[in-house]
């Protein structure tokens, strides 16, 4: 039993009624104004969803929600830093002073030796 494309069909996404051939139901669901979808700003922790046709008021109004999801995953992202002196052992079983080579604490932080 083949499915004819050309049948025209209505969205099954509650509240839309638009009528479609068939073959055309991807790229009708792709841009469907009343399809639920998840904000933009999901990857960083924003759980909200909405129709498609109500989410850019949702950003628009969100805007320092959002930053403030934007700053927490920022201070979450800690780069490792691993300091390492070349020869420990021999200036640690030495009387003389040492010091690490100069580094910074931070991007454009202070520069600094051990």
């Amino acid at each position: 039993l083949e499915v004819c494309l050309e049948h025209v069909i209505t969205c099954p996404t509650p509240g839309c009624g638009v009528r479609y051939k068939r073959k055309n139901t991807l790229p009708h669901l792709s841009t469907c104004q009343r399809k639920k979808i998840k904000c933009d700003y999901s990857k960083i922790g924003c759980a909200h969803e909405s129709c498609r046709d109500e989410m850019a008021e949702h950003i628009s109004g969100s805007t320092e929600h959002h930053l403030k999801l934007a700053m927490q995953q920022l201070a979450t992202q800690t780069c490792p830093t691993v300091i390492k002196m070349d020869k420990f052992q021999i200036h640690k079983d030495t009387s003389a002073e040492w010091y690490s080579p100069p580094f910074y604490s931070h991007p454009r932080g202070y520069k600094m030796c051990l």
